[in-house]
């Protein structure tokens, strides 16, 4: 399984302050974390979004609501 979290473009590092610690504790839970560029993710733009996210498996967004088609 995959941790999607968002990635926060004004502070290093790349995943959203206030969920840094739960990205961290996924981590050292063994659970893999990627980081999604929200906003080409609802600009129709999925592939930029999430070029770190494996294409296979289950994964768990945790982040900013999206539309079903997002």
């Amino acid at each position: 399984m995959t941790l999607l979290v968002p990635a926060d473009p004004l502070q290093p590092p790349p995943v959203r302050g206030s969920i840094a610690p739960e990205a961290d504790a996924a981590r050292a839970a063994g659970i893999d974390v990627a980081v999604v560029d929200h906003h080409p993710l609802t600009r129709g733009d999925p592939h930029r979004a999430g070029m770190a996210v494996p294409a296979d498996g289950v994964a768990v967004h945790h982040g900013w609501m999206l539309r079903n088609n997002q």
